[in-house]
């Protein structure tokens, strides 16, 4: 699956850009989430939050192909490629795709 996330930290750079990932899928990855799980795996700089799951806290909340999700209740077979991934629109952005 290919995946075009924007990536940000402060730290190090000018302004956010976007970074392409060509997503090796496991049988049991039915959500974005495990998805981006396989993403971090390939690359450790890469930042998101996510802890419940289940679609309650909201932790994992972005921008998905235009529109606000949750990465843990969005299903891949619903999403075109390549799935474009950024923060949440009009928020601090703290790295990647954590919002303050």
């Amino acid at each position: 699956m290919k995946i075009s996330i924007y990536r940000y930290d402060p730290d190090k750079d000018a302004k956010p850009y976007k970074k392409d990932y060509d997503v090796k899928l496991e049988q049991s990855d039915n959500m974005l989430l495990d998805a981006l799980v396989r993403v971090k795996d390939m690359d450790d700089s890469f930042a998101f939050r996510r802890s419940c799951r289940e679609g309650v806290c909201g932790s994992d909340a972005m921008n998905i192909n235009g529109k606000n999700g949750l990465a843990c209740v969005t299903k891949l077979s619903d999403l075109k490629e390549p799935v474009v991934i950024k923060a949440l629109p009009g928020l601090p952005i703290i790295r990647d795709l954590i919002v303050d």
